[in-house]
């Protein structure tokens, strides 16, 4: 069995999730993966590679593992991923209140994955 982190690799957020999940995986004697998924948007701002090489740093310093997915359907390829690693719990970021639509955390619920669903609070400073 492993963890999951969930991450957006343009997240500044994504190191609190990356370091839970890492620690939890520490604790349990267990592998970390980080499972990435990417959408099909195309080029990235300068801003944006700058987070995604600072996310990818905090993977490699916590010692996990980088899962790369890409799809539209964010929810799917994590429910995918973590089965295809023997994910057992997976980390993910809380989400900004939403009007409309549900979060990535609030459709990952809903679709009752086999897996225990961790939701990382927000800095409450931003």
């Amino acid at each position: 069995m492993s963890i999951g982190a969930a991450i957006s690799m343009t997240s500044p957020d994504a190191g609190r999730i990356i370091a839970a999940a890492s620690l939890r995986a520490e604790e349990r004697g267990e592998k970390c993966f980080a499972i990435i998924v990417l959408d099909s948007r195309g080029e990235r701002t300068n801003e944006e590679k700058e987070i995604v090489a600072e996310n990818l740093a905090l993977i490699m310093a916590r010692n996990a593992s980088p899962v790369v997915q890409e799809s539209d359907d964010i929810p799917g390829a994590l429910i995918s991923a973590a089965r295809q690693f023997g994910v057992r719990t997976l980390f993910v970021g809380s989400a900004r209140p939403r009007i409309l639509g549900r979060s990535v955390a609030e459709k990952l619920i809903r679709l009752a994955p086999p897996f225990d669903i961790v939701i990382v609070q927000r800095d409450s400073a931003r």
